[in-house]
Parts: structure tokens; sequence; C-alpha cells
């Protein structure tokens, strides 16, 4: 019986309570993708064995063995692993106009515009690292969020020489 590997995310089934995810075969690689419940492609469900029931996490992207049902139309899932993206951190700046540092992960984006961000979380760095901290998902999480605060500082400083006013009661503590 060979094992085939795939990538899903787990939800709680309403009917059963345990922990959830689908796959569909692609019709022309015939490898197996991770699909949502709502798919309008053939989907066939992806339990988990029972040795690793606890300790996988709900919406989280894992990177899963799979190994068929004997007697259903499924796949039980015998090895999982959280897949962790490279994160890239960048500065945009242009005078008067535009500062930015964001930070890209896989198919995300988190960004630090305390001139125009759309949020409080956008618009401080302390609501950005409260984001980056809770991310499972990026790869050297620490080494990350030293490079954004860098970064973050930095622009904060071009921001004020430039004649801007960063509200001092948010600025982040970890450095000048």
């Amino acid at each position: 019986m060979t094992l085939e590997k795939s990538q899903i995310k787990f939800a709680k089934s309403e009917r059963t309570g345990e922990l959830i995810g689908f796959v569909s075969r692609h019709s022309k690689t015939r490898q197996l993708k991770g699909v949502r419940e709502d798919s309008r492609f053939g989907k066939q469900i992806c339990v988990l064995s029972e040795d690793l029931k606890g300790t996988i996490e709900p919406n989280v992207l894992y990177s899963v063995e799979l190994k068929p049902m004997h007697k259903a139309n499924g796949y039980v899932v015998v090895d999982a692993t959280p897949v962790q993206f490279p994160a890239k951190v960048e500065s945009i700046i242009v005078p008067k106009a535009l500062y930015k540092v964001t930070v890209t992960f896989g198919n995300k984006t988190v960004y630090f515009d305390p001139k125009d961000g759309k949020s409080p979380m956008s618009k401080t760095i302390d609501g950005v690292l409260a984001i980056l901290k809770e991310r499972r998902d990026i790869r050297n999480l620490k080494g990350v969020i030293d490079d954004f605060n860098r970064q973050a500082q930095a622009l904060v400083r071009r921001f004020e020489m430039d004649g801007f006013i960063y509200m001092a009661g948010n600025r982040h503590s970890g450095g000048k």
C-alpha cells in the first residue's frame, strides 16, 4: 500500500467533532490536492490516525502523508507536519507619499503603514508584531520579527524626519 503526499488544512466536523480535511485528485497530474469542504470538485475525506489526534490544530496548513482507507472511500492521515514559509521583509519609502514595511510569506502579506494604514493593526508597529507573533506558518519567526522591528523603527525615523508625527504612545519599545 503506497502513501501519497499532499497539503491540507483541518476543520472540526459538525457531525462528529473530529478534525477532518478533504482532498481531490487532479485530473491531469493525478496528484491529491487539499480542497475545502464546499469544493465543487469530487473530494474525499481525510481523517486523522489515532496517534495524531490531539496534536493537530485547525486552520493550519499541514504537509501530510495519506493512506487509503480499507473499507471506505477516503484517506487516513498517518503523518502531518505544519508547513512553514520563508518570509521576506521589505521597506518601501517614497518621501512625503508612501511609508510601508511589508512582510510576505506563502500567499499572505502583513504590512506596517503609519501614514495610510487601513486599521489600527497596520498603523502601529505593535499591531503588526501582535499579528506576526500569532503566526505558526513563518520559518525563522524570531529572525523575521527582529528584521521587521529594525526596518519599522528606521521607517518611523524617516517618517518623522519628513515632518510627519508618529503616535509615540504606540511605538514599540524595542530599540530606537
